[in-house]
């Protein structure tokens, strides 16, 4: 049992505190799930911008997701369409709207605050949240969802990259964004 005044107890708390005032501003505009689904599509490879993969980064069901998903449609922030070799497949894009409204994003000040972190400082919290991130992770599925970068998918020769897990060429901004299939090495 954790004690009231012990360290687990009172980083919890300022993680929990910190995601209070990160948050304070985004219900003026969207609600919470809706910021992150956003961000989400908007930082996600093309192979991630499915709904299935909207709800596991928000660790909801598929449902509750695509209500959130109907929301930001609806408002003109994103649009699905449908994959152009597989009619069964939606992808999802932001919008030149919902880009635009990601640049006042009320993150952007928790962005802007770890920025201002010493690097080890930060390299640490980095590895710590995502540690953390994992032991919490609904059914024991723990996705990563990182850039190509660490991932026993990626086949890389010079400058060309390839993920083995989609059969497909990367770009390279393609390579850094989030994927659903990330697997570290």
């Amino acid at each position: 049992m954790t004690t009231l005044d012990s360290a687990p107890l009172r980083i919890a708390a300022l993680i929990e505190r910190i995601g209070r005032f990160a948050r304070a501003r985004e219900a003026a505009t969207l609600a919470p799930a809706q910021w992150e689904a956003l961000r989400f599509i908007a930082r996600a490879n093309s192979f991630s911008r499915q709904p299935s993969a909207v709800a596991a980064w928000l660790a909801t069901t598929k449902g509750t997701a695509s209500q959130t998903l109907m929301a930001l449609e609806r408002k003109g922030l994103i649009r699905k369409a449908r994959h152009p070799s597989d009619g069964r497949v939606t992808r999802l894009e932001a919008t030149t709207a919902g880009l635009a409204l990601l640049e006042t994003d009320p993150m952007l000040g928790l962005v802007e605050a770890i920025a201002r972190l010493p690097p080890l400082y930060a390299a640490a919290l980095s590895q710590s949240l995502a540690h953390i991130a994992g032991e919490l992770a609904p059914d024991g599925s723990k996705p990563v969802f990182a850039g190509c970068a660490g991932c026993r998918h990626l086949e890389a020769k010079g400058v060309a990259r390839r993920c083995r897990n989609f059969a497909a060429d990367l770009s390279g901004e393609e390579a850094m964004l989030a994927c659903v299939a990330h697997s570290p090495d």
